[in-house]
Parts: structure tokens; sequence; C-alpha cells
């Protein structure tokens, strides 16, 4: 085949963006400007999470272990040992970690989907349009990503403050302090507690970007579903996993925030406060849990709804005017079985329309967003039966 004819049958790759200017995260990690690179295999993911883990939990068991409160032993001042606190446990071996990956890995993610639904001929941006928007949005994102980094200091400050006032008072029995003092190890924790509040913003107000962004893309590109595509999704569920990440990411922190309830409830005396903050962000779990998965979605699901609602009407203007033509030639009987069949097509064209998908993501998909966002409401609910069926098994040996 010629180059002309290649040309012809390959579809336009037009728009690509680059998210990451102005992030340092993404600088400082070596993730910039993705677009140009293969994606990144589960190694590099891995190494990530790695990274997460060696800046948090690692000098933390190590400033523990040069502590002097025990690590693992509780006494009368001490309520809570290091090695008890499965809330930090959880935090910094997989809460920190898991958002820091999807956060460094969110540009090319967000460009392998860009690029194959445009391959799949799924979506389609002219090259006008398609630079104009990766400019804009180029120039948009670096504003958004000072932001997110200046409101993250500030946050992470914010919430390091909240802790030491919290944990430091001598009643409550805390690792992190002794006789009302900040340990060594308190230092540490406080600055563990500043990188993980100042990365959530990060990442909601750069998945709140996207969001946008995709809405945009949609308003100025041309959606061509396909009936049978293996995807079950009409050729876009590449765009359906955006949602999913987001849904991973709060999973794992509303599993934090059920140990966190957990170990506060059974092992420290802290404010009342805390409490409050504790029962705003279950709220805030339950309301925001379909809205991050739902969210970057919305978009195609809009710009889907048009591309059906528009393939029907050509299908249903189609037909009226066959009907009409066939409404003449009753009288006379001049209806062939050309026109039987004619009619016939396009009712099958009508129903294999009517047919396609109107969400931008499959069944299975769908099960995966259900299974990560109840697993932190059935850990509120299981660990603490648990907890009290091994008392109860305990107590019964013991007896």
């Amino acid at each position: 085949m010629d180059n002309a004819g290649q040309a012809a049958v390959t579809p336009n790759v037009s728009l690509t963006i680059d998210t990451t200017s102005g992030s340092l995260l993404h600088r400082v990690v070596g993730y910039h400007r993705k677009s140009k690179r293969e994606p990144s295999s589960i190694a590099s993911v891995a190494l990530t999470s790695l990274l997460g883990v060696a800046l948090t939990y690692g000098p933390l068991l190590i400033a523990s272990l040069l502590s002097s409160w025990p690590v693992a032993a509780r006494t009368t001042e001490l309520r809570l040992p290091f090695l008890y606190d499965w809330n930090v446990a959880f935090m910094f071996l997989v809460s920190f970690p898991a958002l820091l990956a999807l956060t460094i890995t969110d540009q090319e993610v967000l460009a392998s989907s860009l690029r194959r639904v445009q391959v799949d001929g799924i979506v389609s941006v002219s090259d006008n349009c398609a630079s104009s928007l990766s400019s804009f949005w180029q120039k948009r994102f670096r504003s958004i990503n000072f932001v997110a980094q200046t409101l993250g200091i500030g946050i992470g400050f914010l919430l390091a403050a909240f802790n030491y006032i919290a944990y430091t008072p001598k009643e409550v029995g805390f690792w992190i302090a002794r006789d009302g003092r900040l340990l060594g190890v308190g230092v540490v924790f406080l600055f563990c507690i500043f990188l993980f509040y100042s990365l959530i913003p990060i990442y909601v107000l750069r998945s709140f970007a996207v969001s946008v962004f995709l809405k945009d893309l949609v308003a100025h590109a041309e959606i061509h579903m396909l009936p049978f595509h293996p995807d079950k999704s009409g050729g876009l569920r590449p765009v359906g996993y955006l949602g999913l990440r987001n849904q991973y990411a709060l999973t794992v922190c509303g599993v934090n925030v059920v140990l966190l309830v957990l170990i506060s409830r059974h092992y420290l005396n802290v404010p009342s406060s805390l409490y409050g903050l504790i029962s705003a962000a279950a709220v805030a779990y339950v309301i925001l849990g379909p809205l991050v998965f739902i969210g970057p979605l919305m978009p195609f699901r809009t710009g889907m709804l048009r591309t059906k609602t528009e393939l029907m009407s050509e299908v249903a203007q189609r037909l009226r005017i066959e009907l009409q033509r066939l409404r003449k030639q009753l009288t006379s009987g001049q209806i062939t079985k050309e026109d039987e069949e004619l009619i016939d097509r396009l009712r099958k064209v009508g129903a294999v329309i009517n047919e396609l998908p109107v969400w931008p993501f499959d069944a299975g998909t769908l099960r995966k967003f259900l299974t990560a966002y109840v697993i932190p409401v059935l850990s509120a609910v299981g660990l603490p039966l648990m907890k009290s069926n091994i008392s109860a098994v305990l107590k019964w040996l013991a007896s």
C-alpha cells in the first residue's frame, strides 16, 4: 500500500497534552513530558511506590528504634507504641505510596488514553483545534499545578500542626511525644504527615482539572462510537480507567480513616474534635466516591448521548422518507421485495444504534469501582467484628 493509502486508513493522533508544566513533583521524580515516552511498566510504578515508603515509613521506623519509647511494648504512659499503630503503617506503606504513584503517572495514563481513542478513530479532533487545545491547557495546567502545590504546602502545615496539638499532650500516650514534649521520632512523623496531606490537594486539583479538560475536549471533538468494539464501551473504555484510578485513591484513604477510628478508640485518649474530623471524612467518602469515578466520565457520556441521538435521528429520518414513499405506492400495489428489505435493514441499523453504550465503561469496570467503593465500608464493619470474635476466642481458650 502506498503512503497516501496508509494515511487514508490510519487515524490521525492530532491531540497530545502535557499536564506536568510547572509540576515540581513530576520533574523531581522524572515523569515530566511522559507523552513523548513509552507508558511505564509495572516495575516503574513499583519503584515509585517504594520511593514513597523510603521517604516516610523507612525514616519513621529508624527514628522509632532510636526513640526513648519501646516500639512494641505498652506501658502506663505509652498507650500506643509505634508498631501497634496500624493506621500510620497503612498510611505510609500503602496510602502515601499509592497516592504518589497515581499522581506521578496521571500524565502518562491520560496521554495513553487519548492516544488509544484517537488511534481507534473513536475521537477525532482537527489539527487546528488540537493545537489550540493543547496550547491553552498546557498554560492552564501550569497555573493549576502552581495553585495545587501552594495549597498543598498550606494544608500540609495545617494538618501537621493539628496532629501536633492532638497527639503531644501527656495524657494521650502517643509514641511521638513523652511528658508532653515532642521527640525526634515525632519530628519525623510530622514531616511525613506534611508530605501526605500536601500530596492530597495536588492529586485532587489535577484530577478535577483533567475532568474539565475532557469536557472541553468533547465539546470540540467528534465521537465515532463502534457498536461492536471489543471493549464493550464503544471504544472509550480507556477513558473509563481514569475514573477508576480516582476511586482507587479514595479507597485507600477511606481505609485509613477506618483504621484511624479503630486505633484512636482502642488505644488513645484524644480530643473529641478529632472524632468530628473523622465523621466529616466518613461523610465526605460516601458522597465523593461516586463523584470521583463519574466526574471524568461525564463529558464523554454527554458526547456519547449526543452521537447516539444524531445517529438515531438520521435513521429515523431515512425511515420516515421511505415510509412516505411506500405510502404513496400502497394504492397501486407497487411495493417490492427490495422495499421490504430496505425497511428491514433500516430497522436493524436502528436496533444496533440503540444498543450503543452511553457510558465509557463496561460491566467489568463498574464491578471494580463498586468493589473498591465498598472496601472501606466493609472494613469499618468487619474489622471490629473480627476483633471482638478474636477477643472472645482468646477468653474462651484462657478459661
